[in-house]
């Protein structure tokens, strides 16, 4: 599935495929504080977890957004997002909110959300308490990794967000 969205350009959300990921790579390059993975890592999730990470690609066919996500092998009705990265020029039109949306379009048999986020990163709870409204569910925060015990202080400590129950009715095309 593709869709258009129209704001000031049109913006095509879609899976992402292996052809892309040198642009999503550079995408997560220039969107900090996010943590930039191997340029491998961008591949592999192109390809083999394409399926529940989606990209927005503008009128010039660049890359200005990107979801990363899985299903969790443990927990098959949750959805973890690993990265949201959204370009300077398409920040604040709501585009990572549509982008999750249509990963959750795509697997309406998920029923919860799960991300991890440092108490610092504003943008990011935004987003997920945003997405908690929109699904008109809970969301639960609780530590997850510590920056001294899981990061040896080399990164800040992450907390695990957790939205749900929900339930997606699947759009007819």
């Amino acid at each position: 599935m593709t869709i258009e969205v129209y704001s000031k350009h049109i913006i095509r959300i879609q899976k992402p495929t292996i052809s892309y990921a040198l642009e999503i790579e550079n995408l997560v390059r220039n969107s900090p504080p996010l943590d930039l993975n191997s340029t491998y890592h961008y591949f592999i999730q192109s390809h083999y977890f394409n399926e529940t990470c989606a990209i927005a690609i503008n009128e010039i066919d660049q890359v200005v957004g990107f979801v990363s996500g899985f299903q969790d092998p443990k927990k098959s009705d949750t959805l973890f997002i690993w990265q949201v990265a959204i370009s300077k020029d398409a920040r604040g039109s709501g585009l990572a909110s549509k982008l999750i949306h249509f990963i959750l379009q795509e697997h309406p048999h998920m029923q919860f959300i799960e991300t991890t986020i440092t108490k610092d990163n504003a943008s990011s709870i935004s987003l997920f308490n945003k997405i908690s409204r929109e699904l008109n569910t809970n969301i639960i925060e609780e530590p997850f990794l510590d920056k001294s015990k899981h990061f040896l202080n080399q990164h800040d400590s992450e907390n695990l967000f957790r939205i749900g129950p929900f339930k997606i009715l699947k759009e007819n095309p």
